[in-house]
């Protein structure tokens, strides 16, 4: 009955400590709702290339460098579509697994993927077309095709 009590004193607190996050974030700053810093953006895969195809058929070659992406759709209904220096953020969530997403202002298109090195898989989760009528949302999944991993 205590470890419930504390339990229920403890979660509201640990939330309402949270930042608010803006669309500069992905520029590096954060306003604060809190004196806490929730952590530092990191770019943990700079140097890195990966070639990754979605279930559907689409691929995509993208590249990694100075906190930055760029990509290119290399087949399927999107091939030719590309973009570049579009600020990124990554998170290590496993030994060879790492989160990163960014937001691609010019397209209002939010996007996240979940990079499995051990097992040579993705996840991808998006929103686009944000605000307009076309807006829709993504969840797919693949496999990577090959990649030049630089961990930091």
């Amino acid at each position: 009955m205590k470890r419930f009590i504390t339990s229920l004193i403890i979660f509201p607190v640990v939330f309402s400590t949270a930042l608010s996050v803006s669309a500069d974030d992905f520029g590096g700053s954060m306003s604060k709702n809190t004196s806490e810093k929730v952590e530092k953006v990191q770019h943990l895969l700079d140097g890195s290339i990966i070639e990754y195809q979605f279930q559907h058929g689409g691929a995509v070659r993208l590249e990694l460098y100075d906190g930055l992406l760029k990509y290119e759709w290399t087949a399927g209904p999107m091939k030719g579509n590309t973009n570049k220096d579009l600020p990124y953020r990554s998170r290590k969530i496993a030994d060879k697994m790492y989160m990163i997403n960014w937001y691609e202002q010019s397209k209002l298109d939010y996007i996240t993927l979940v990079f499995n090195f051990n097992n040579n898989v993705m996840h991808a989760s998006g929103l686009l077309n944000i605000g307009s009528e076309k807006q829709f949302s993504t969840f797919a999944g693949g496999i990577i095709d090959a990649v030049k991993l630089i961990e930091k």
